[in-house]
């Protein structure tokens, strides 16, 4: 029996049986799209996040000065510059403020670096309008994105040369505000790491000092002189500063990044990998019935010339159309659902980033958390409230990445699990005795 008549009877198989079969596809077209949609989206995120890492650069190194009274002086970052596979260190003094307004006030991170700096630490400078302060001037900043753009309708956009202030900066003399005009306002960066530009304000080094009565940083930005380097650079720092200072490079956060979402692509993976085990029994469900019901039609089957080959050939095709349809469907379903969960998820960080917080900032997008250590803590953590890098999330900012690997990956695991749900039932199908099955109502 040729391929064709196979196949063109087990599509009229599948016809004759609808609903039973639609159901089965959709099964299999759910499992598909699962696993399609969920890898593609850890891809998307990590891709999101290497670019961002790739941007900064790889020989990168962020250090946190401890407690909100931590700090590092000129000596120290002068022994910094005197230890092997240095290139540069890049001091910064960090604090928070209000940004104030004739429209309201807003909580923000205030940045003070030199400008020649600044593209070192952003990994590129993009301006939405205006240009860079200068180290010399006086009353001048730089806006992040989301600062001049804010996400609430009631506030209106920040323009440049408008008269701002910076409210509720803590100095040892008390509480102090001081008037700003903004020279020039930012892009929008996205995911970003330890600075998120979108969301902090940009302004001289000398500056930031006055205006907080600091002469001294609590971040520092290294470079190392090459990649191979940075690993025992990043481990000598820590060796030096010990628990006064949080030590934490690119490479290591790469390393990191990669290992995770491997793991998470694994599991998440396996979440789909499931649901087709549970299509694959309802497609085995449905073959043992299908065989059950048309136990006179193999039986006539037989008795006209079809061999067992040939039965064994007619119900294991209608599982593997089953499979086929519902990977074709589902890999159409992963893709566009691929890209709709991350308009729902923006959607939702965007509606939870209005509401108030009264936690620590987080490190860069995307990443949050609180305790005594680590990304979100408070008091050694690189967004803790006085020295950390980041600065709060206001979206999830990643696009998924559907690779011909993924789709063919899935499409191919739906149809090995319809073969394996098949073979037993077009098996058993085989068998019939054609004198007993003719003889059965």
């Amino acid at each position: 029996m040729n391929p064709k008549d196979i196949l063109k009877l087990s599509l009229q198989g599948m016809s004759q049986r609808k609903l039973r079969t639609g159901l089965t596809v959709l099964t299999v077209m759910i499992g598909v799209a699962t696993i399609i949609a969920l890898i593609s989206l850890v891809t998307g995120v990590t891709a999101s996040i290497t670019q961002s890492l790739d941007t900064i650069g790889p020989t990168t190194i962020y250090m946190s000065a401890s407690g909100p009274d931590g700090i590092f002086t000129n000596a120290q970052i002068s022994e910094i510059e005197s230890l092997p596979n240095v290139s540069s260190v890049i001091p910064m003094l960090r604090f928070s403020a209000n940004i104030t307004t004739s429209t309201g006030s807003s909580p923000t991170t205030v940045l003070g670096i030199e400008n020649s700096s600044l593209e070192s630490v952003l990994g590129k400078l993009d301006y939405s309008s205006g240009t860079l302060y200068s180290d010399s001037g006086t009353g001048q900043a730089l806006l992040g994105y989301s600062i001049a753009n804010p996400s609430s309708g009631s506030a209106p956009n920040i323009e440049l040369d408008q008269p701002l202030y910076l409210t509720g900066i803590r100095t040892s003399a008390g509480v102090k505000t001081v008037p700003i005009i903004p020279t020039g306002i930012l892009g929008e960066y996205g995911t970003s790491f330890f600075v998120d530009p979108d969301t902090s304000i940009f302004m001289p080094l000398t500056q930031a000092e006055s205006m907080i009565n600091k002469y001294s940083y609590n971040v520092l930005v290294i470079k190392a002189t090459s990649l191979n380097s940075t690993s025992a650079l990043s481990t000598l720092l820590s060796d030096v500063f010990g628990n006064s200072a949080t030590v934490l490079s690119v490479q290591s956060i790469t390393s990191t990044v990669s290992s995770i979402t491997g793991t998470l692509s694994l599991l998440l993976g396996s979440i789909g990998g499931i649901s087709l085990i549970v299509a694959g029994i309802g497609i085995l469900s449905i073959m043992m019935v299908s065989v059950s019901e048309r136990t006179k039609e193999i039986g006539i089957l037989k008795s006209i010339g079809f061999k067992q080959r040939d039965i064994m050939l007619l119900f294991l095709s209608e599982a593997i159309m089953i499979g086929v349809i519902g990977g074709m469907v589902g890999m159409v379903a992963g893709a566009g659902g691929s890209y709709i969960l991350p308009a729902l998820l923006s959607s939702h960080s965007t509606t939870a980033s209005a509401a108030p917080s009264t936690s620590s900032p987080a490190v860069g997008r995307g990443f949050s958390g609180g305790g005594s250590s680590g990304f979100g803590g408070r008091s050694s953590g690189f967004a803790s409230s006085s020295s950390g890098f980041g600065s709060s999330s206001s979206s999830v900012s990643f696009s998924p990445v559907i690779t011909v690997q993924t789709l063919l990956l899935a499409f191919t695991i739906a149809i090995l699990i319809s073969v394996a749900a098949g073979a037993y039932p077009a098996w058993k199908a085989s068998k019939v005795d054609p004198i007993i099955a003719l003889r059965s109502e």
